[in-house]
């Protein structure tokens, strides 16, 4: 009776092509980018803005939309394709160019954006999303501070 050996799931076989963590987790926040926080925005502003911290206040009937609220949503529809911009970004950055050093720079600069809008949300939105907002920061100085600490050749992913 002849015994066959399963494929062994070694550090090598398992994760070869795999990109290393911090990458991965790059390319889904630029999926999240592009997807929840921009194409969303752009086709739900008001929906957007009330799940970021600031709603737009509409009136019942869609037809009486003022010029401030024709206004917000237009804003509103900015930041999200500021979000679609990013995202494409970090995906080319992550998938086409693979420079992890570019895409590290990329992340960590995102605090910028993220601390804008955790600022702007405790002083003139809904203070029960701030708290998202400064997860966005620790998130922007994590991921990027390991896409620039740790390289592709650590040993840590070999």
């Amino acid at each position: 009776m002849s015994t066959t050996r399963l494929p062994s799931l070694t550090n090598t076989t398992l994760f070869s092509n795999l990109p290393p963590p911090s990458e991965c987790l790059a390319i889904l926040l630029g999926l999240a980018e592009l997807t929840a926080f921009g194409l969303t925005g752009l086709t739900d502003p008001t929906t957007f803005s009330t799940n970021h911290g600031l709603p737009i206040q509409t009136t019942q009937q869609p037809q009486q939309h003022t010029s401030e609220t024709t206004t917000k949503r237009a804003l509103v529809q900015a930041i999200a394709a500021r979000n679609v911009q990013n995202g494409a970004l970090l995906l080319t950055l992550a998938l086409y160019t693979r420079d992890r050093t570019a895409l590290g720079i990329a992340v960590g600069l995102g605090v910028v954006t993220t601390l804008a809008d955790t600022l702007i949300v405790r002083a003139n939105g809904v203070k029960d999303t701030v708290a998202f907002h400064a997860v966005g920061i620790v998130n922007s100085v994590l991921l990027g501070g390991s896409l620039l600490w740790w390289g592709r050749e650590d040993r840590f992913f070999k």
